[in-house]
């Protein structure tokens, strides 16, 4: 059994890595059970990281087989409506965030994606939605393409809203000022888009998990769609979320969905 002080170093990576993209986190969370939202993570945190670290596999079904046997097979909530467990769909970051701790405490192989066959189809489909969407996650959080924005051109590339309204505070009542506070209210906006394009990202793939395909394609067509509107370039490569998008069309059409 895992010292307190390790729990603590990989509950810290897994609120970093994982909880920050659970879209079942409730508001001011986590910590979620004082909420309301029981959550496994804190509800089997050792079992959950003795659960990964007995798996070696560059594909994710090992790991949901070995979280199951170990953990869901003897939660009191198994079967219920209300299972406290958004694992599936964030099974990938969950491991990497465990491998993470592990490559920090001693030498240990870090996860490797890509690779291994796929021993099933429908697990060849997860595990293709899983790595797009891990590669993508986190990548884009605002404006990260060169700009000449306004009278004065600003280059706003890596600048963050708040960044630039200080600008515009500190500019005020000259063009530039003007320029800045413009700049503010534009980023802003393309800040929120990186955040509703991954939170449908994110939606895509716990529908996936469920077997809702339609679903799962809504979601991942909004979070691509909200990309595109943002203005993001591709700059001769795919737009963030299209590997996910692509990898969701190509399950839903095993699966059987007509109007992909």
């Amino acid at each position: 059994m895992l010292a307190e002080a390790d729990l603590e170093e990989y509950l810290k990576e897994i609120r970093e890595q994982v909880c920050s993209r659970c879209v079942e986190r409730p508001p001011e969370g986590p910590p979620c059970a004082p909420l309301g939202k029981q959550c496994g993570v804190e509800m089997h945190l050792p079992q959950l990281i003795d659960a990964v670290r007995e798996v070696r596999s560059e594909a994710i079904g090992p790991y949901l087989d070995n979280n199951r046997r170990k953990i869901c097979e003897h939660c009191p909530m198994l079967h219920s409506s209300d299972c406290p467990c958004p694992m599936d769909y964030l099974a990938v970051l969950v491991v990497q965030a465990v491998e993470t701790v592990d490559e920090r405490r001693g030498p240990r192989l870090a996860l490797g994606l890509p690779g291994l066959p796929w021993p099933e189809e429908d697990e060849a489909n997860l595990d293709t939605i899983s790595r797009a969407y891990a590669e993508a996650t986190g990548k884009w959080v605002g404006c990260d393409w060169p700009t000449r924005f306004g009278c004065t051109s600003l280059n706003l590339k890596d600048w963050t809203a708040e960044d630039a309204e200080g600008m515009a505070r500190a500019a005020s009542g000259t063009d530039e000022g003007e320029d800045w506070q413009a700049a503010a209210s534009w980023l802003a906006k393309v800040e929120k888009a990186a955040r509703d394009a991954e939170e449908q990202a994110t939606l895509a793939v716990a529908a996936a998990y469920t077997g809702q395909w339609d679903s799962a394609l809504e979601h991942a067509r909004l979070a691509r769609i909200i990309e595109f509107s943002a203005g993001r370039p591709v700059r001769g490569k795919p737009f963030l979320w299209q590997p996910l998008l692509r990898a969701v069309e190509a399950a839903a059409r095993a699966h059987g969905l007509q109007e992909v």
